[in-house]
């Protein structure tokens, strides 16, 4: 044997001592685990070339690849896109640029959406008819006019939604003909869902006028006796006074929740029945406007005012403290992106924040033999979403499942 040969088998014996003592790292020997037979073992585990190259971006797998790598990658069955994604190595950073301006976040959330509905009815006065008859000169429907005072003072104040009844068959009419060709398009109202209400507000007025407060002295009362012992003296004053018998009435139970009376009264008097109206405003088509400040300025006026506000209070103190009613709610799939869906309904439907749904595909439609109805769906779940963002009319929310398509995407609301 050769020096030359002796010196090759001495170092050659040095070294495997070396690496079995751990004195050389491991990285100084040829390592099984190469970013090569990394992408091989991706590639012979099943995984397509996409995930293949997400896998070279997160743990940097790339290379200066030499003719042999290529080979060894060619010959396991690699592609040549993952390949090339390996040559060609991460992206340069993008070169900074200025910021942008950024516009102010336009809050996802409807604020209203777990406000309470209510509805007003209009009241009842026909045990004040005659009062009311004297005070105007005529019929004068005050059941309106405190109606439209109480809607006022709730609306300010913005605690409780209002959704209106009295005239409901006006806004249906719109509606209707909104979706004929007679509109222009755009311009139009849309077919919509008429909100629902949680409570309804009834009452009947059981005073209005004048409350008789005679403060003239009998001369009786001194001992006066004989033919003046009748006679009074001095002036008699009047105060306007309103009263009305209140009625919070459960929408779907007709439970009544609250009931009692709020009285107004006025705190200037009068001599006479024209000083407690002092009306010049007139009366036009039977009604007063109860919300204008001519009529806020008579002394009937604020006794209304002040028992209007009366149950506005009540009303805001009550109806916002309802117990939330829990409701189904199924809505279809409007789109899907990632992992995060939008349905086909909002704050209008009770979809609220936090709210969780249940995913489902749409397997098959049972319909009815006859009338080809859809009757119900046989479906499988996906999933659930998780409310995050709330409108009128969509929702949007983090899934969390199998990918699914707002064609034949279905949600269903998870009750506690």
């Amino acid at each position: 044997m050769t020096g030359c040969a002796r010196r090759s088998v001495v170092g050659a014996f040095i070294l495997g001592a070396w690496l079995l003592a751990g004195v050389v790292p491991a990285a100084s020997a040829q390592s099984a685990d190469t970013p090569v037979d990394q992408v091989i073992a991706l590639e012979k585990s099943g995984l397509s070339d996409d995930l293949i190259i997400r896998a070279i971006a997160r743990d940097k797998l790339h290379g200066d690849l030499g003719t042999s790598d290529m080979l060894k990658l060619k010959n396991a069955g690699v592609s040549d896109r993952v390949i090339t994604a390996m040559m060609e190595g991460p992206p340069a950073p993008a070169a900074s640029a200025a910021p942008m301006p950024v516009a102010a976040p336009v809050s996802a959330v409807d604020p209203r959406a777990s406000m309470r509905r209510a509805a007003i009815d209009e009241f009842d006065w026909a045990t004040v008819s005659t009062s009311v008859q004297a005070i105007f000169g005529t019929n004068v429907d005050i059941g309106k006019g405190i109606r439209a005072l109480l809607t006022k003072r709730l609306q300010e104040a913005g605690r409780i939604r209002l959704v209106e009844r009295a005239k409901v068959d006006t806004v249906m009419k719109e509606q209707d003909f909104g979706a004929s060709n007679r509109v222009r398009q755009g311009t139009n109202a849309r077919i919509g869902q008429i909100l629902g209400a949680d409570v309804y507000l009834m009452g009947d007025i059981v005073a209005f006028g004048r409350d008789d407060r005679d403060k003239r002295l009998s001369l009786g009362a001194f001992g006066f006796g004989g033919p003046l012992g009748g006679v009074r003296i001095g002036k008699k004053e009047d105060k306007a006074v309103v009263t009305i018998n209140y009625r919070l009435v459960d929408a779907e139970t007709s439970e009544v929740i609250d009931s009692g009376e709020a009285s107004g009264e006025s705190k200037r008097k009068s001599s006479g029945l024209g000083g407690i109206f002092g009306w010049s405003g007139g009366v036009v088509g039977g009604s007063v406007d109860m919300t204008s400040q001519n009529f806020a300025e008579t002394i009937i006026g604020e006794a209304v005012i002040e028992a209007t506000d009366r149950i506005a209070v009540i009303m805001n103190e009550k109806v916002p403290g309802l117990p939330r009613r829990e409701v189904d709610i199924e809505a279809r799939v409007a789109a899907a992106s990632g992992g995060s869906i939008t349905i086909t309904a909002g704050s209008n439907q009770g979809v609220e924040v936090g709210q969780q749904f249940d995913v489902f595909r749409i397997v098959a439609e049972i319909k009815d033999p006859v009338t080809g109805e859809v009757l119900d769906n046989e479906v499988e779940q996906l999933g659930v979403m998780t409310v995050s963002s709330v409108r009128e009319r969509v929702a949007t929310g983090a899934y969390v499942g199998t990918p699914v398509t707002g064609k034949d995407g279905l949600v269903r609301r998870r009750l506690p």
